[in-house]
């Protein structure tokens, strides 16, 4: 299987992953676009003990923003990495992190009744207001 290699703005972060997400999305809710600095936020899912981080732990700066979710950023350069889930491990990757091409793309939009009002979404994946069904 092919690897994925990751980065932070600065470089102080290096990530390495399997090029095997369990899915990838555009989150549009108020968190991930505040976290990202954007209209919305690409992530990956896969559970968390297939990232490897290959430099930097100690520049991985960690924000608890609630009693399940846990966010990821380089203390330097300000880069969101991922969040984290503690009662799975869960990591979401923020795709705009990758340094190399994904073998999937995201499929998907979830939280779209709360989206930045000005973003209009061109694709046609599917949407959902909150969450997909499981």
């Amino acid at each position: 299987m092919k690897e994925l290699h990751a980065s932070c703005l600065c470089g102080a972060v290096a990530l390495t992953l399997p090029d095997q997400f369990d899915y990838m999305g555009n989150c549009h809710c108020s968190e991930c676009r505040k976290f990202s600095g954007g209209d919305y936020a690409s992530v990956g899912g896969l559970d968390g003990n297939k990232v490897t981080i290959m430099k930097g732990e100690e520049a991985i700066s960690r924000y608890r923003k609630s009693a399940e979710t846990t966010l990821a950023f380089c203390r330097h350069c300000g880069s969101s990495l991922f969040s984290q889930k503690s009662s799975s491990g869960k990591i979401n990757l923020r795709l705009g992190v990758l340094d190399d091409v994904p073998s999937q793309q995201p499929a998907f939009h979830l939280f779209v009744g709360s989206k930045a009002p000005w973003h209009q979404i061109g694709d046609d994946c599917p949407q959902f207001d909150t969450r997909p069904p499981v």
